[in-house]
């Protein structure tokens, strides 16, 4: 008897699973170490995270409080849950008791930076197949940092279904589970298209995040969205998401001719990450060379694609930036 040939959204699904445990290293969750079904965190994740990076807080805390530390932590991390975003705890800390707890470690400006021998022991993972809810719904990947998650993904492939669908997909669902408010970003997929959003409850929050008209894979036997994979997947990607672009738009009340509106969260769309990495990847790179920064650079922005948003996003990298080697910025802007 012949056997079953895979359906071809399952076959795209594991490429990009091989992809991310052979050339980023991602470890890969089983179901059950989601312990935590409410917030889905994968508490030994995050406890072996803590555990290697503030075991003198931990210490502390236990020695001052007499208490379980563990289970003050997660306490405590389920009630800052409750009104804050998550990426802003990844951003701000934990608080516990008074003791201020990292979640993760940024990728340091400065090698003279606190923080430059813990970014390696950020734990990346991801659970392909993520089960949620009683009727045991699916999301086919949700991307884990430290234990929490960061980034839920949905994939098609164009010869059943496209982008659009995935959109609709994540529209649909019921959004009274907490793995639509905890990711900062939602990403639909099919093989030639991605969207994304920070907010998956409406399908016209989603906004392409396209390399531009056509997207082309870097070696042929990667399908035309391998930048999804390669790059928006990356740790390094990720973290600077974390760590740099996410914007926190307040809410306001309604006023004058100004209706009510939310808080809600800003994330670039490719083109915009692209055009802040690779100037001022230009700018450090001829000022090793040169000794100075004195170039020009025009970046094209179609009408309607965040102009504004790139400019901010620019100005702030290139004030983050320092002298190969030192503590000394680069560029003196104030």
């Amino acid at each position: 008897m012949a056997r079953k040939k895979k359906p071809p959204e399952l076959t795209f699904q594991q490429h990009i699973a091989d992809y991310l445990v052979r050339e980023h290293r991602y470890a890969v969750l089983d179901q059950p170490d989601i312990t935590d079904t409410e917030h889905f965190i994968a508490e030994t994740e995050l406890w072996a995270f803590l555990e290697a990076t503030q075991p003198d807080q931990l210490k502390k805390l236990a020695d001052d409080y007499g208490t379980d530390a563990r289970e003050a932590v997660f306490k405590a991390l389920r009630n800052e849950l409750e009104h804050r975003p998550l990426w802003l705890l990844f951003r701000q800390g934990l608080k516990v008791r008074g003791l201020g707890f990292h979640l993760y470690y940024p990728n340091p400006h400065s090698a003279a930076s606190a923080g430059a021998d813990q970014y390696a022991r950020n734990r990346i993972s991801f659970r392909p197949h993520f089960y949620f809810g009683d009727a045991n719904q699916e999301i086919d990947f949700v991307v884990y940092l430290n234990g929490l998650p960061v980034v839920a993904l949905e994939l098609k492939h164009e010869r059943n279904e496209n982008v659009h669908d995935a959109v609709a997909q994540f529209a649909k669902r019921d959004h009274s589970h907490r793995i639509f408010r905890h990711p900062f970003l939602y990403l639909a997929a099919d093989t030639s298209h991605v969207m994304g959003a920070t907010d998956p409850r409406k399908e016209d929050n989603f906004r392409w995040h396209n390399m531009g008209l056509t997207n082309t894979p870097t070696d042929a036997d990667e399908y035309p969205v391998e930048f999804l994979y390669r790059e928006v997947l990356s740790q390094e990607h990720l973290l600077e998401a974390l760590s740099f672009f996410l914007i926190r738009v307040p809410g306001r009340e309604a006023e004058d001719d100004k209706p009510a509106r939310p808080a809600f969260t800003i994330f670039p769309r490719y083109h915009q990450g692209r055009l802040v990495r690779r100037v001022a990847q230009d700018i450090s790179a001829h000022f090793a060379a040169t000794g100075d920064i004195g170039k020009k650079y025009l970046a094209e922005h179609s009408a309607g694609s965040g102009k504004t948003l790139s400019m901010r996003w620019l100005a702030d990298r290139m004030h983050s930036l320092f002298k190969a080697g030192t503590n000394e910025k680069l560029v003196d802007i104030t």
